[in-house]
């Protein structure tokens, strides 16, 4: 609360104060300031009832001033120093009492009436707030009837014909994985890895934005590393301790297999999903993903120029040095012919 009371109290001092001056200029035959009761008790109870203890504090000042520099009254006959001084100061007293005694109840009233406005100005923030927080739910509840009325939904045969263009061996490794990834979870984003030595790196993803903050390459200290090539298990979110090795890097995973040595070669991951699709089939689904990629992962395409020289080069470097072979991709130009090469971890 503010210690000054408002300019609004001071000018009304001031008014009251000179009205009582006016008066008593203006009525020469009678001594207004000396009037029972004195007229200098209306500025002192009007400013405590209205503005607290220092308004009043205030008033009873002023008048007290007004009051001796009006002169003060004689000395009677047979009256005592005690009592004149007690005549003469008893009304300054009881001016300072009643302006702390009333003026301290008004300020209790005031302070609880700026609780009260305190209060109204809080539930009216707390009003607002919820108001926008419902219009924007609205919002977003008319954003997603929209999106699930105009989004395809998944349906056994489209899953089943992107499925079956995997085996396909002239397909687009990406093209496929990609129609595979929207027919199986619709708006979702999905990727495969590839086992190496220093870790899993990424092959192919699936609906990553372009601001996407996945990782490309997990390095095999990492526990999703030891979790999908040392321990073979699958991972999801809703399994205890499985979010933890996650680290926030999808919602599941499972291992893909070679299809002759059953060894681990690479990773499917699911990093974002609608939440209809988070059940706790999700990791089945991405095993038969990963099922269906395990034959394309495990024997990459390298195309080479359609001449004997280059044949017989990329033949050569083949059949020395297989162990030192790693991911290429290339674009096939009309007239190239395509080597087929085993991936190095089905060698081994």
């Amino acid at each position: 609360m503010p210690i000054l009371p408002p300019l609004e109290a001071l000018l009304e001092l001031a008014v009251l104060l000179a009205l009582i001056v006016v008066l008593d200029w203006a009525l020469p035959s009678v001594d207004v300031a000396n009037l029972e009761p004195s007229p200098y008790w209306i500025p002192v109870l009007l400013l405590s009832l209205q503005y607290g203890t220092v308004a009043g504090l205030l008033a009873a000042g002023a008048a007290t001033a007004a009051y001796v520099l009006n002169g003060f009254p004689e000395l009677g006959i047979g009256e005592n120093l005690f009592t004149y001084l007690l005549r003469v100061w008893a009304m300054p007293i009881l001016w300072i009492g009643v302006s702390l005694l009333v003026g301290q109840f008004r300020l209790r009233q005031i302070e609880v009436k700026q609780e009260l406005k305190h209060q109204l100005t809080q539930r009216q923030a707390e009003r607002d707030s919820l108001a926008r927080y419902a219009s924007d739910l609205e919002a977003r509840c008319q954003r997603l009837e929209r999106h699930l009325t105009t989004r395809g939904s998944a349906t056994g045969a489209a899953v089943l014909d992107a499925l079956n263009e995997l085996q396909d061996p002239a397909a687009n490794l990406a093209e496929v994985f990609g129609a595979v990834a929207r027919a199986a979870f619709p708006g979702g984003q999905l990727s495969v890895f590839a086992s190496t030595p220093s870790g899993l790196e990424g092959v192919v993803q699936s609906g990553w934005p372009e601001n996407a903050q996945w990782r490309t390459d997990i390095p095999a200290s990492d526990p999703l590393y030891r979790a999908i090539v040392s321990e073979r298990r699958a991972l999801c979110v809703l399994t205890i301790g499985d979010d933890a090795v996650l680290n926030s890097e999808g919602l599941a995973a499972h291992p893909i297999f070679a299809p002759e040595t059953g060894r681990v070669i690479g990773m499917v991951k699911l990093e974002q999903a609608e939440p209809q699709f988070l059940t706790g089939a999700i990791t089945g689904r991405l095993g038969i993903i990963a099922g269906a990629m395990a034959a394309p992962l495990a024997e990459p395409r390298m195309v080479v120029n359609n001449d004997p020289a280059s044949a017989a080069a990329a033949s050569a470097s083949i059949t020395r040095g297989w162990r030192h072979l790693s991911w290429r991709s290339s674009v096939a130009e009309p007239g190239d012919s395509e080597v087929r090469v085993p991936h190095p971890n089905a060698l081994k």
